[in-house]
């Protein structure tokens, strides 16, 4: 139950999907699934962040088409509900999202997502971070995740495919246990980031 629970928080997070772009503090907490995973302190707050990296077969842009057909999610990530894209301003949108989150009270958020490429580099960026106030009001039946932020950094890899980071950082809100966050949110990361790679390269199939 808790194993599920921390995946959930994870997902929601995923889906909030600006972590930090610099290499201070970060340890390193062993790779599971080809995926390399560490972890750093983010200051006096009690939430820590979590970086992801790992290499594709797919090019950098299928990987951003995937990432960026949010109305898609609902169909092969796990605990996501409902998605609506509130606002398509092409390269921003803003995205509201309910979770179904195991054992604890269902998690609502509202989002704003942002893609930027290198032309010259052939990078890829989303980064998003939560806004809460910008959504449909808060309600009963969910409790409202106020602090998201994460980033996706996509770099061509010699062998044609991908280098992939994945920053996450966010407070689930309400009374959820840190240790349950602390102890299980590794392997949610890396399944939700497995299963987005594993979307991306059906689509380019």
């Amino acid at each position: 139950m808790t194993r599920s629970l921390a995946a959930g928080i994870l997902a929601f997070a995923l889906l909030a999907s600006v972590g930090g772009a610099d290499d201070a503090g970060w340890q390193h907490r062993g790779e599971r699934d080809g995926i390399a995973i560490d972890e750093r302190s983010t200051g006096d707050s009690p939430v820590r962040e979590l970086r992801l990296t790992t290499r594709s077969p797919v090019p950098p842009a299928t990987i951003m088409a995937t990432l960026w057909r949010h109305e898609e999610y609902v169909q092969f990530l796990p605990y996501l509900k409902r998605l609506d894209v509130l606002r398509d301003d092409g390269d921003t949108k803003l995205i509201y999202e309910q979770l179904r989150v195991p054992v604890v009270k269902d998690r609502d958020l509202t989002v704003r997502v942002t893609r930027t490429a290198s032309p010259d580099t052939g990078t890829y960026d989303i980064a998003s971070v939560a806004a809460p106030d910008e959504g449909p009001p808060e309600t009963r039946d969910h409790v409202r995740v106020r602090t998201s932020a994460a980033r996706w950094h996509l770099t061509p890899a010699p062998d044609g495919g991908t280098n992939v980071t994945y920053t996450i950082r966010a407070d689930a809100g309400g009374l959820v246990p840190k240790w349950i966050v602390d102890t299980f949110e590794r392997d949610a990361a890396v399944k939700i980031l497995r299963a987005m790679l594993d979307r991306a390269q059906r689509n380019a199939s």
